[in-house]
């Protein structure tokens, strides 16, 4: 599976532009590899830093679903909370773990701000 082939499971321009954003951009930060990830009916997006699985994001039709996980969550700069105060529309899920629909290339673009940010921090 080819990242493409992710990109082809969005059926909306938005959430297509959501994901082109996403991809791009960890892609450029020097800190992170993408790569497509075939499980089943799950397919999606992994982030990684190093070996640790830090990101994900999961095509559907009519959006992406963003994961900000654990081992990004382990090392501090993103806290649940203050990432929730900062995107509201962001839940935490039963394993600890920060996920948000992102629908759109405004979405995106304030979704990965946000982890800039506070990786910067």
């Amino acid at each position: 599976m080819k990242i493409a082939d992710l990109r082809d499971e969005i059926a909306t321009a938005d959430a297509k532009a959501a994901f082109d954003l996403i991809v791009e951009g960890f892609s450029n930060s020097g800190d992170f590899s993408v790569s497509a990830h075939e499980q089943g009916f799950l397919n999606s997006l992994r982030i990684k830093r190093g070996d640790e699985f830090c990101f994900a994001a999961i095509p559907n039709d009519e959006w992406v679903l963003g994961y900000i996980r654990k081992p990004e969550l382990r090392r501090g700069k993103i806290t649940p909370e203050a990432f929730m105060t900062a995107i509201p529309e962001a839940r935490l899920t039963n394993k600890g773990e920060i996920t948000l629909r992102i629908p759109d290339a405004k979405t995106a673009t304030r979704w990965l701000e946000t982890i800039r940010a506070a990786q910067q921090s």
